[in-house]
């Protein structure tokens, strides 16, 4: 644990009674100036540290960030999350997680306050303001490259669960999309870096709307849009959710990589938005319409034509109509 992190556990410890200067310098074993500069860099980083000559420091306020330290804290993973790379501002964290998959561990997060440059799936952008939550994950999992689309389903089913737990009817429209009431919530976007047979890495992007203004999307986004304030009436604690599914992705995709993909199916099966309806699937230049009457053991969705043929579809941007 950094000096920095060791300061800030102290402080939260205390609950709110002052700290000497000389006892966190001695129990970290640095300079007074140090322990300073560290107290001047939490207050950078948005904690409200109050200083009292000859009493020390008291913590006051945490702030309503996404801050590694936050999350981290009582986080109950074995891998995913215990590297945090944490912005205010950044074009995109699927971007900034893709720079820094080769030199980083499996589970490391890269997550935003704010992106510039959301990204979604086919190239579409993703307006990403403050008080949501947008993070992507670093992943190298010893899988084909044709089984990384499962991944998709993996987080939705990680996601869906975990908001679930809040009170909401979450569901999962085929293949990337939660909705609540029939609006987009969340996005997932997974991509990955490979080669004929091997998969360098894999990133799993999530975006969530979480304590966002409806009015701050633009009209056509808001149409379709909802957030987890709007849906509750209240705000969410963004640390714990992000906490939460973390945790509860490790679980699944865990499971997943010990060949228990039908358990993972099972639950995205019981929190399906797309099986049952009547869905335009359209993959490049091929568009199909027909009944959403399952999902295969691969994660392909079963599509009933009105000639009775099926088809399946293993990608593919999908309407309900």
């Amino acid at each position: 644990m950094q000096p920095k992190e060791k300061i800030l556990e102290i402080l939260k410890e205390k609950h709110g009674e002052f700290v000497s200067g000389e006892y966190l310098s001695e129990t970290l074993g640095i300079s007074r100036t140090m322990v300073w500069k560290h107290i001047g860099s939490l207050r950078d980083g948005g904690y409200i540290i109050e200083s009292v000559t000859s009493q020390g420091y008291r913590l006051k306020e945490i702030p309503d960030r996404l801050l590694p330290a936050e999350v981290k804290q009582d986080l109950k993973t074995d891998f995913v999350g215990k590297e945090i790379y944490y912005f205010d501002e950044i074009k995109s964290t699927s971007v900034k997680a893709k720079e820094l998959a080769t030199d980083n561990p499996e589970g490391t997060v890269i997550i935003a306050e704010k992106q510039l440059e959301g990204k979604g799936r086919m190239g579409k952008g993703w307006y990403s303001p403050p008080g949501g939550i947008w993070f992507s994950m670093i992943l190298k999992p010893r899988i084909p490259p044709d089984h990384v689309h499962r991944l998709t389903l993996v987080a939705g089913v990680a996601v869906a669960e975990v908001l679930s737990e809040l009170g909401l009817n979450a569901e999962i429209k085929w293949p990337n999309d939660i909705l609540i009431n029939e609006k987009k919530v969340c996005g997932i976007l997974t991509e990955m870096e490979a080669e004929l047979d091997v998969v360098n890495y894999v990133i799993v992007g999530v975006g969530i709307d979480a304590n966002i203004d409806l009015d701050m999307l633009p009209p056509i986004t808001m149409m379709q849009t909802t957030s987890l304030r709007e849906e509750l009436g209240r705000d969410v604690d963004r640390i714990a959710l992000v906490r939460g599914i973390l945790e509860r992705f490790e679980r699944h995709y865990t499971a997943f990589l010990k060949g228990d993909f039908h358990s993972i199916l099972k639950r995205w099966r019981e929190h399906s938005s797309t099986i049952g309806r009547r869905v335009k699937i359209v993959a490049g230049l091929r568009t199909i319409e027909g009944e959403a009457v399952g999902i295969d053991h691969d994660g392909e969705l079963i599509v009933e034509l009105d000639d009775g043929t099926v088809e399946k579809e293993i990608t593919g941007t999908c309407y309900h109509i």
